[in-house]
C-alpha cells in the first residue's frame, strides 16, 4: 500500500527563542500602532492592497474575526506593545500545528500560511525592523484559526446538516467569538483551548489510538494480503506470514521465529480481531476477515477521526447517569455513576429515510401498554397495498381506522380502498395495546425532533439476527422489562419494580413519570475502544463515514528540513 504522507513537525525552539529574545527595537511601539492601523483598515475594507486575510484560503471565519477587531478598536492580539509577538501566539500556533493528534487537518487553521508569516517577521527583525503589515497579518490570520480550530474542536469539523440529508442530528451551539473575546479579556488564550478540548473518556481513548494508527502510517502501515482459500490452524505458506504481520502491524499479535504456520496463538489473535471488527467469530481467515484485515490504514484513521468528531456532538463532559444507544453497535448500555450498570441489544432504523437520529435528551416518562398512532408515511407506503389487498388486514392486527379532518372513527368496510391513494390517504392509523402492538407492553419516552422513542417489540425473534437495522427509525429494545425497572427502580418514589410487573401483566395502559429523568444519549460510532482498551469497528450501516474528511499524516522529518511549511 503507497502511503501519500503530508507534512509535519517540530515547533521551532530557535525561532521561539529569536521571536521572544529579540531586543525591543526603537521603532517597534510605532510599529505596533501602525499595525493596528492596518487591522483597521483591513477590516473597514479600507486597506489600500490585497485582503489580509484569507486571500488564498476559503476555509476562513473572516466575518467573526472582523467582529472580534471591531469591538477591541482594532488592537493586535498577538503581540505586544512593543511589537513582539507573545508566547500565547507561539504557544497556540503549536496547538493549531498538532490538532491532527484531535483527528483535525492543521492546513485547515492556516499553519501553512501562518509559518511562512513568522519566518517573515524573523527574518525583519534580525535585520532590525519588521514591517507592521507583517505584524497585521499575522494577527488577523492567528485569530481567524483559532477561532475556526474552537469552533471544530468542540462541536464538529463535520456540519451534519450539510454533509448529511435528512438525518436529524441534535447539536451543541457555541458562541466562539464571545470565548475568545473572554480568553483575551482574562489573558487565558492558551488555557481556554484546553479547556474546551472533549474530556469525554471515549473522546480520549479514540485519541490515543488515534495517535497509535499515524505512527503505523508514518511506519508505512500494513501490506495488503492476497485473496485465497481461507487459512486455518495448520495451513502453511506466505499468506498465512502476511496475516500475521498484518495483526502485529497494528499491536494485535506478537510475531514468533517461524510466521509461516496458522498456529493456535495466530487462531486466537484472529478471533479477537474477528470481534473487534464485528463480525463471525471463526478463527479461521476467510473472505469477510480477509477484508477487514485488508482496509487500509488511512481509512481506519479517517474512521477513527470522524468519530471522534461525532463524539464533539455530546456534551463536553458526560453526567454520571446515562442510557447510550450505538446504532451500529445495535446496543444499550445503562451507566450509573459513570460504570456500566446493564446492557441489551437493539434494533434500529433501517437506511433512506427510516435512520434512527442522532439524540440528546433525557427519558422523561415509560408508557405502559401503549397504544400506537401509525405514522403518514408508513401508512401510507406499507400498510396501504395490505389493506386494499385484505379489506379484513386492518382488524386481523387490532388497528383501528379516523377520520383525518373529525378525528371520529371509520368503519374500513365503508372505504372505496381501490380509489385511495398516498396522495389522498386522509385517515389516521391506530393500533389497540396488545399482543400485536407494534411497541410491545413498554415505550420509553424522551424529546427529540425526529419523533423517536425506545420501545418494546412484539417480534423479538429479530434480536436473533446480527444486523439488526430493521425499524422505521425508533429504537427496539431487548429486554425492555429490565430497562424500565431499572429507570423506576433509580427515578420513581411512587413506584416499585413490583407494582411495574403488575401493571404490564393486567394490561393497564399508564403513564409513569419520571422525578429524576434518564439522560440518553443515541450516538453512531463506528470506532471505540472498550474497556480492556481493544480498539472496536463497525460496520457504517448509513454510509455516514463515507464523506469527504481529508486526514493528515504526520512523519518526522530529517534535520535538515524546513518544518515552516506546516
Amino acid at each position: 500500500m503507497k502511503l501519500h504522507f503530508q507534512k509535519s513537525g517540530l515547533l521551532i525552539t530557535c525561532l521561539i527563542s529569536l521571536t521572544l529574545s529579540t531586543p525591543v527595537l526603537a521603532d517597534e511601539a510605532a510599529n505596533y500602532n501602525s499595525s493596528q492601523q492596518v487591522i483597521a483598515e483591513h477590516v473597514q475594507n479600507k486597506a489600500p492592497s490585497a485582503k489580509l486575510l484569507c486571500t488564498n484560503n476559503l476555509n476562513c471565519s473572516s466575518r467573526l474575526t472582523e467582529t472580534f477587531y471591531k469591538a477591541r478598536q482594532y488592537t493586535p492580539l498577538w503581540s505586544t506593545g512593543s511589537g513582539v509577538l507573545s508566547i500565547d501566539a507561539v504557544n497556540v500556533l503549536d496547538t493549531l500545528r498538532h490538532s491532527y493528534t484531535d483527528g483535525l487537518n492543521p492546513y485547515d487553521y492556516h499553519t501553512k500560511e501562518l509559518n511562512l508569516l513568522l519566518s517573515q517577521i524573523e527574518a525583519n527583525q534580525a535585520a532590525g525592523e519588521v514591517p507592521a503589515n507583517l505584524l497585521a497579518e499575522f494577527d488577523l490570520t492567528l485569530t481567524d484559526a483559532y477561532l475556526l480550530y474552537s469552533g471544530d474542536i468542540q462541536i464538529g469539523k463535520v456540519d451534519p446538516a450539510a454533509a448529511y440529508k435528512n438525518w436529524p442530528v441534535d447539536r451543541r451551539y457555541i458562541n466562539v467569538l464571545t470565548q475568545l473575546q473572554v480568553a483575551a479579556r482574562d489573558n487565558q488564550l492558551v488555557q481556554n483551548l484546553h479547556n474546551i478540548t472533549p474530556q469525554n473518556p471515549d473522546y480520549l481513548k479514540l485519541r490515543d489510538k488515534l495517535v497509535s494508527y499515524q505512527q503505523i502510517a508514518s511506519n508505512g502501515g500494513w501490506e495488503s494480503i492476497p485473496s485465497g482459500s481461507t487459512l486455518s490452524i495448520g495451513t502453511h505458506g506466505e499468506r498465512v506470514r502476511l496475516v500475521a504481520e498484518r495483526l502485529a502491524a497494528s499491536g494485535d499479535y506478537q510475531l514468533k521465529e517461524n510466521n509461516r504456520t496458522y498456529t493456535q496463538d495466530l487462531k486466537n489473535a484472529i478471533m479477537k480481531f474477528q470481534r473487534s471488527a464485528g463480525i463471525k467469530v471463526t478463527g479461521n481467515v476467510d473472505d469477510a476477515t480477509l477484508h477487514e484485515l485488508n482496509i487500509p490504514i488511512s481509512q481506519r484513521i479517517k474512521q477513527i477521526a470522524l468519530n471522534m468528531d461525532r463524539l464533539r456532538w455530546l456534551p463536553n463532559q458526560l453526567s454520571a447517569n446515562y442510557i447510550w444507544v450505538n446504532i451500529p453497535n445495535y446496543s444499550l448500555s445503562v451507566y450509573r455513576n459513570g460504570k456500566l450498570d446493564l446492557t441489551m441489544p437493539v434494533i434500529v432504523g433501517g437506511g433512506g429515510e427510516n435512520k434512527s437520529c442522532i439524540v440528546n435528551s433525557s427519558v422523561t416518562t415509560i408508557e405502559t401498554n401503549p397504544s400506537w398512532g401509525v405514522p403518514r408515511r408508513i401508512a401510507t407506503k406499507e400498510y396501504l397495498s395490505k389493506i386494499q389487498a385484505d379489506p379484513e388486514y386492518l382488524a386481523k392486527n387490532s388497528m383501528r381506522l379516523y377520520d383525518n379532518a373529525t378525528g371520529s372513527e371509520v368503519d374500513p368496510s365503508t372505504v372505496d380502498w381501490t380509489q385511495v391513494t398516498q396522495k389522498n390517504f386522509n385517515y389516521f392509523i391506530k393500533q389497540d395495546p396488545g399482543r400485536k402492538n407494534a411497541l410491545g407492553k413498554l415505550k420509553f419516552i424522551f424529546n427529540n425532533k425526529c419523533g423517536i422513542y425506545l420501545h418494546d417489540t412484539s417480534n423479538p425473534k429479530l434480536f436473533a439476527k446480527m444486523a439488526r437495522s430493521l425499524s422505521h427509525g425508533c429504537i427496539r429494545v431487548g429486554n425492555p422489562l429490565a430497562l424500565a425497572n431499572d429507570l423506576v427502580t433509580y427515578n420513581s418514589v411512587s413506584w416499585d419494580t413490583d407494582k411495574l410487573n403488575d401493571t404490564i401483566n393486567a394490561g393497564t395502559h399508564t403513564w409513569i413519570r419520571l422525578n429524576n429523568p434518564m439522560t440518553i444519549h443515541i450516538v453512531y460510532q463506528t470506532a471505540w475502544v472498550d474497556d480492556s482498551d481493544n480498539l472496536i469497528f463497525r460496520k457504517d450501516i448509513y454510509g455516514i463515514d463515507n464523506i469527504n474528511f481529508p486526514i493528515f499524516i504526520p512523519y518526522k522529518k530529517p534535520a535538515t528540513e524546513s518544518n515552516l511549511d506546516l
